[in-house]
């Protein structure tokens, strides 16, 4: 079930809009009532991380690295994990303004991602959005992308697995991927595909090499920001790029990098912006994919976002990782922990879910009889099985046509609650699986509680 549909007005111009429903030039960081998004606006974005191969291997749900930050502002430490991987910094000598940077840690097909909680809708027009980011990728390293999901899953991804990524899959969705490091030209970039989702089926438009007719490239380097501007409507997609700008503020004007026609199942969604760690220790002896974002914004009709409240990471320590996630419980042991949404205002509210990454160990076990169990409040036991389609994710996605690919057990779980038990002021949530294997445990992360 997508957004609740509603109209609003115009915004007013900002991010180089002339009528920005959203945008966030990342001039102040956020220093009390930090979320996961670090010191983004938690009112304003969700941030998730996933790492999702094999991550509650020897009971460590989810372990995230530590990176290692460049120059950024005074007073920070050499090293960080999450959440003090996002942060705000203060004019640099290569982008000439207070800015994002994002430090990915999260290694083999891992990412940070960050959902502007305010809903994107470009319902019988064609929407317009712009964000200045670091280009620069080495493929089997890093690079950035961007997603509009119908749904506010966290961390948006897909599954080809041919040394690629093998993620979580939006059931409806468009991704952006820049991923491609022009072999001719190594200090240049392009659009490596466009991935429509429908249903959690993957169409995979190749914007680079082997299309025969590639993107152009554009140029690009560490630390130095490109200007993207990408126009969607529900059947078409344009990107324009700009080459990297010497001082992250002036750009010369985008040019066209790719376009295609495309068929999406939705007019509103959320909009991400990723930040993809392949590999980076495995094959360039570096601890994380580090990128820099600034002025992100889209136009439209300025919707309210709904009401939102997130389970933290759990940040637990352990040697030179820290675990972010949370091991479910069988149900026969009861469950292993008590989550609490605070302050949640219910009133005028007409649904409730609940968003989250989960994990599955797949081990050829008959995952149709495999059941997440939740109980608000202490009332009673709710089943949630599987659906068709995350199944059909987690064991063939459909890619181009095909059963190919993988998402090695991770998915992105849309859960509706039962608005009639969700109380005003403090919530509990406890969780437990059924006949799912416990030798690699269940475990989930990025919780967030919706009310529409």
């Amino acid at each position: 079930m997508g957004m609740m549909q509603q109209t609003g007005p115009p915004g007013p111009p900002g991010c180089g809009l002339a009528a920005a429903a959203f945008c966030d030039p990342f001039d102040q960081a956020v220093t009390v009532g930090k979320g996961r998004a670090g010191e983004l606006d938690a009112t304003r974005w969700s941030g998730s991380r996933m790492q999702p191969q094999s991550p509650t291997y020897q009971s460590h749900p989810f372990p995230i690295g530590t990176a290692t930050l460049p120059a950024c502002r005074a007073g920070l430490p050499s090293k960080v994990g999450p959440e003090k991987d996002t942060l705000i910094c203060d004019p640099t000598s290569t982008v000439h303004s207070n800015h994002l940077l994002v430090a990915s840690a999260a290694q083999n097909y891992g990412a940070n991602s960050y959902r502007i909680r305010q809903p994107f809708d470009f319902a019988g027009r064609t929407g317009k959005i712009v964000f200045d980011a670091t280009g620069y990728t080495q493929q089997l390293l890093g690079w950035i992308s961007l997603e509009i999901t119908e749904d506010p899953i966290g961390t948006p991804s897909y599954g080809v697995l041919t040394n690629d990524e093998g993620g979580i899959l939006p059931q409806n969705g468009l991704e952006l991927q820049f991923s491609w490091h022009c072999i001719a030209m190594p200090t240049q970039i392009s659009l490596s595909a466009v991935h429509v989702f429908h249903d959690y089926a993957d169409t995979v438009i190749a914007a680079s090499y082997p299309n025969p007719s590639p993107a152009p490239c554009v140029l690009a380097d560490v630390d130095k920001l490109n200007h993207f501007e990408v126009e969607v409507s529900q059947d078409h997609v344009r990107v324009s790029v700009s080459p990297m700008s010497a001082d992250g503020v002036t750009f010369e004007p985008a040019a066209l990098m790719f376009e295609t026609p495309i068929q999406l199942s939705f007019s509103r969604g959320s909009v991400h912006l990723s930040t993809h760690n392949h590999a980076t220790i495995k094959y360039g002896k570096i601890d994380a994919w580090v990128t820099r974002w600034d002025n992100v914004g889209f136009d439209g009709p300025v919707i309210a976002a709904a009401r939102e409240y997130e389970i933290a990471d759990a940040l637990v320590s352990n040697g030179d990782t820290t675990n972010i996630g949370y091991i479910l419980a069988d149900e026969k042991d009861g469950p292993a922990q008590t989550f609490r949404f605070t302050g949640v205002d219910v009133s005028g509210a007409s649904r409730a879910r609940l968003a989250l990454s989960s994990w599955y160990w797949q081990n050829g076990a008959p995952i149709d009889t495999y059941v997440l169990k939740y109980r608000l409040n202490g009332g009673a036991w709710h089943a949630r099985p599987l659906t068709a389609g995350e199944m059909t994710a987690m064991t063939k996605p459909v890619i181009n046509g095909t059963d190919s690919g993988g998402t090695q057990g991770a998915l992105g779980q849309m859960v509706d609650l039962p608005l009639a038990e969700l109380v005003a002021g403090d919530n509990t949530l406890e969780m437990v699986t059924a006949n799912i294997p416990m030798s690699y445990p269940p475990g989930v992360v990025n919780l967030d509680l919706i009310i529409d």
